[in-house]
């Protein structure tokens, strides 16, 4: 076979090779709508039973001066327009970002991998998950891909049907939860690019500040990323692989309650 015969083999080879990927990515949908792969829904059922429908009343964190008013590690619990599943973007802790009314519609279809810390999460209640957790699991299935969703998988979704555990409250208040460290939130930043996390635990509303705290999360939206908490049925998905629908309301505000749908590859 001449040069130019093999050459023109091998492009027609690359061709075909790209269009099998292309027609594979863009059937994930018709699949599952086919019965062929598997959804599973990420999403909490907001009822009687729900962890945030007893809420009602906010209880913050006192002060040192004991006057019981907001500090810069104050929490608040959640309001009634915050229940169930929730999606949390930079303009709940920036003015001028966009809300989630102005999402693009393509940017509510993203790729995801599962980060698994509920054994750590059993030993301690509030344990954040490290930079070590990441490239563990990246030692296990390889590099996080640029612009994906991690999901931790806590195991926390199982205290939702009761209130108090669910939201483990300390003597001040404190919301005694599973996160993110900001260690882990910089390093998924800047090192791997990801578009955002979720969690299937309780993320208490912190009041906004650039700086300082235990847990990632305004980190991560003032990084411009995004984030969903209170998801469930985190344990049925696979550590990569799997495709996110995620339909928030669509408020002219900085977060809002969403179905988040999981397809399987």
């Amino acid at each position: 076979m001449r040069w130019s015969d093999r050459a023109l083999a091998l492009l027609l080879a690359v061709v075909l090779l790209l269009f099998q990927a292309e027609q594979a990515a863009g059937g994930a949908l018709e699949r599952a709508m086919l019965g062929k792969s598997q959804i599973v829904d990420l999403t909490h059922t907001v009822g009687e039973r729900g962890a945030f429908l007893s809420v009602s009343q906010e209880r913050t964190r006192p002060d040192a001066s004991g006057e019981g008013e907001l500090s810069s590690n104050s929490q608040r619990l959640p309001s009634s327009g915050e229940l169930g599943t929730h999606l949390y973007l930079p303009a709940k802790v920036l003015k001028g970002k966009p809300t989630v009314a102005k999402m693009l519609a393509r940017d509510l279809l993203a790729h995801a991998v599962v980060v698994d810390i509920a054994a750590r999460v059993a030993a301690s209640a509030d344990y954040r998950a490290t930079v070590e957790d990441l490239q563990a699991w990246e030692r296990r299935n390889g590099r996080i891909p640029k612009r994906s969703v991690v999901l931790f998988h806590t195991g926390w979704a199982r205290r939702w049907n009761d209130p108090a555990r669910y939201l483990n409250l300390d003597a001040q208040g404190v919301a005694r939860v599973p996160g993110i460290s900001p260690g882990a939130v910089a390093f998924l930043i800047s090192e791997r690019e990801i578009r955002g996390v979720g969690l299937d635990s309780y993320v208490p509303e912190v009041v906004p500040e650039p700086h300082g705290g235990e847990d990632g999360t305004r980190h991560l939206l003032y990084a411009g990323k995004w984030q969903l908490a209170n998801l469930t049925n985190l344990d049925r998905l696979p550590s990569k692989g799997t495709k996110l629908v995620i339909a928030p309301l669509r408020l002219d505000a900085g977060s809002a309650p969403a179905r988040v749908i999981a397809i399987l590859p």
